[in-house]
């Protein structure tokens, strides 16, 4: 009978046996993935948790096995987020895969090819699914990760990262030199501050501000974004301002305060290299637009940005390259098919991560090197679409 086909002598009707196989499918992909991830993530806090239990145990302030727990799982609660940013497109490929090679042994696929369907509408659940995952982690990235950002440096056992030093930053805008002894993300905070004010534009004379603490204010209500200096020497109403200095340098709520208006946020201060991609895509608009950045560090946000916006369709690309490749017409085996799979993902990846190196080294421009690869892949699946199983 056309458009039904036989299932244990039961006559199915195609749309119902479709939409059927395609919920189970999904749960298949589903389970695969969630599997996968509390695996690997499982194998990542052994491993991190062996080599370090000693922090966490230095750390057990009152030395109570409930208070040692609860700082474990706060700190790993906290690194489940950004483990699922940095390797989740990665676990949505290979649960296709998994799912792929599972079926394929099964031979689940046959009747509903005998059935006349093409492989691409059996596959397409597998395409929604790396799609809703990419939806899923660009969530994650723009309305979570930046309000957990200071987690991502957070020492084991609940220490802030106000151990490391602070990294000198030079605001491009104002040319003030802003140090430090010890930073504290989570109150976003300077311990033993120093902020250096330029000759001439700023203070008529070298000046620098020591303060025992400086906290980093947002902008908000017609109020510019800056640092309050708190318990400052020399005091606002002893420094030689020029015009341009006292636009800069206000002074505080206290006598003893001072505050400077710089764009210079606390993220800059540690690990400047890596901490933007912790931030919202907003938030990278805003700093590229900046002046207080240079040409090399806005070079490397906008790159970025291009790249973040490009790659929930890179991760649905590298899905349809997998898709043939892995139910070729002509399989010369499963171990073969992941082999050749792997080598195009590879070269997929490592184009990815070369045309990101060199537009952050001005090679290429921003623009090109997030969608040249995006454009390299799209023509890969497309060439393969024509080896997959009929």
């Amino acid at each position: 009978m056309p458009g039904c086909f036989r299932v244990d002598a039961l006559r199915i009707p195609e749309g119902l046996a479709t939409m059927t196989f395609d919920r189970y499918l999904l749960r298949s992909y589903t389970h695969v993935f969630v599997v996968s991830f509390v695996a690997l993530f499982g194998l990542v806090v052994i491993v991190d948790l062996l080599e370090n239990l000693d922090d966490f145990l230095a750390r057990n302030a009152d030395g109570t096995t409930f208070t040692l727990l609860h700082n474990i799982a706060q700190f790993y609660a906290y690194q489940t987020l950004f483990f699922l940013g940095r390797a989740g497109a990665i676990l949505s490929l290979l649960a296709v895969v998994i799912v792929l090679i599972l079926f394929q042994r099964s031979g689940e696929l046959h009747p509903l090819l005998a059935a006349g369907l093409p492989m691409y509408r059996v596959l397409l659940p597998l395409v929604f699914a790396a799609a809703g995952v990419s939806g899923l982690l660009m969530l994650n990235q723009e309305l979570i990760i930046p309000r957990i950002a200071f987690a991502a440096y957070k020492a084991r056992g609940g220490a802030d990262a106000a151990e490391v030093r602070v990294e000198p930053i030079y605001d491009h805008a104002s040319r003030i030199s802003i140090d430090g002894r010890r930073l504290q993300l989570s109150e976003r905070t300077i311990e033993q501050a120093e902020f250096v004010l330029p000759t001439p534009t700023i203070a008529d004379d070298l000046t620098i501000l020591k303060a025992a603490r400086a906290i980093h204010k947002s902008a908000k209500r017609g109020q510019p974004a800056g640092w309050l200096l708190q318990d400052v020497s020399p005091q606002w109403s002893e420094l030689p301002l020029t015009e341009r200095g006292r636009e800069l340098v206000r002074p505080g709520p206290r006598p003893e305060d001072v505050f400077v208006v710089t764009a210079v946020t606390c993220d800059q201060l540690y690990k400047r290299n890596s901490s933007f991609t912790l931030l919202s895509s907003q938030e990278l608009l805003r700093r590229i637009h900046s002046p207080a950045f240079g040409l090399v560090s806005a070079q490397r946000l906008i790159v970025h940005l291009h790249s973040r916006f490009v790659q929930p369709l890179l991760n649905v690309i590298t899905v349809l390259i997998v898709l043939p490749l892995m139910v070729r017409r002509e399989s010369r085996g499963l171990v073969v098919d992941c082999a050749v799979s792997g080598a195009m993902l590879g070269l997929v990846v490592g184009l990815a991560q070369g045309c990101q190196f060199l537009g952050q080294m001005r090679f290429l421009p921003p623009d090109l090197a997030a969608w040249l690869p995006v454009i390299c892949g799209g023509t890969l699946a497309a060439w393969f679409s024509g080896v997959i199983r009929t």
